[in-house]
């Protein structure tokens, strides 16, 4: 990463964490990653239609090019979310001063639920017209999101994830330990990835967190020419506000997996997959998981069923 980009990600960061001493960093990060994530498919929605205008739009008369750039069906075969007018950043931006603007947002997240439930659904928190921040607060967060510049030597979805990976890294410092629930260092992902060599196939991670294993395998296969849609992802979650993020973590990269909510100890949401990888940072040395509510048989733990005071070789387990 260049130098002027992580002066870039830290400038906003700073701007953005001044308002965390009004409300609790586990409601915060909500409000934040929340703006980015909007922020970021108006920009790739934006981006998709200045093309379209230059393309498709141009091949019909003058009063049927504001349809065709409208045209969700054009949006959705090309990877690209279309964005309805009411949830479209400068709609946002413009309405930013209103009394109002929480509201807003959350109608914004609800239109784009209702476009888009398989990837969306429930994974956006709607808090903003309820959060501890009045609208100045608000609009503040939206006009320093607003500034984030774009230019022909970055694509919109590698610096947009940057951000929003590097806000996860800050938010994982201000929490401290509970903050490795959600966020495994970028240096092991790429190495764990690099080691498997993954490519296409399966690839299953059972203690996703925000899914920092998959962003390393989708940056490894387009540096390598392969196809995103060439691997499969699946995952699972205990946690329901990380589980949330791995789900906007993978949309923000305009990519898709079956990522499920549940305990792995107890819930295994994927017992019949057979994955061609396996990747994980689980909760290490995790005591009182939960021993006596495994089911009697559980295939897993055929080399016997661990301790009450370390769950290892569960997860181990769990992988093979």
């Amino acid at each position: 990463m260049k130098e002027r980009d992580l002066n870039f990600e830290d400038k906003l960061w700073k701007a953005a964490d001044k308002l965390r001493k009004k409300i609790e960093v586990q409601d915060y990060k909500y409000v934040v990653l929340g703006l980015i994530f909007l922020r970021y498919i108006s920009f790739a929605f934006e981006e998709k239609r200045k093309d379209i205008e230059k393309t498709e739009a141009k091949k019909f008369p003058e009063k049927f090019r504001f349809q065709v750039c409208e045209d969700r069906e054009i949006y959705q075969a090309n990877g690209t979310f279309y964005v309805p007018e009411i949830a479209r950043w400068d709609y946002i931006k413009k309405n930013a001063n209103q009394s109002n603007i929480g509201e807003i947002i959350d109608k914004a997240i609800v239109t784009l639920e209702n476009e888009y439930p398989k990837q969306l659904k429930d994974v956006i928190p709607k808090i903003y017209s309820k959060v501890n921040l009045d609208h100045y607060d608000l609009a503040y967060l939206i006009n320093r999101f607003s500034e984030i510049q774009f230019d022909d030597g970055h694509l919109g979805k590698d610096i947009l994830g940057r951000i929003y990976e590097y806000f996860l890294g800050k938010f994982t410092e201000a929490e401290g330990k509970k903050g490795g629930e959600f966020y495994t260092p970028r240096s092991l992902t790429k190495l764990i990835v690099e080691i498997l060599d993954v490519k296409e196939g399966r690839i299953f991670d059972p203690a996703c967190g925000s899914g920092g294993f998959f962003v390393s395998a989708l940056e490894k296969l387009q540096r390598e020419g392969i196809e995103k849609e060439k691997l499969s992802i699946y995952a699972q979650e205990s946690k329901e506000f990380v589980w949330k993020m791995c789900k906007m973590n993978l949309a923000i990269r305009n990519a898709e997996g079956d990522i499920r909510w549940g305990d792995s100890y107890h819930d295994d949401k994927f017992f019949d997959l057979r994955a061609d990888y396996v990747v994980s940072n689980p909760p290490f040395n995790d005591s009182e998981w939960g021993r006596d509510r495994i089911k009697p048989n559980d295939p897993r733990f055929k080399y016997g069923l661990p301790p009450e005071n370390n769950a290892n070789f569960v997860w181990i387990q769990h992988y093979i």
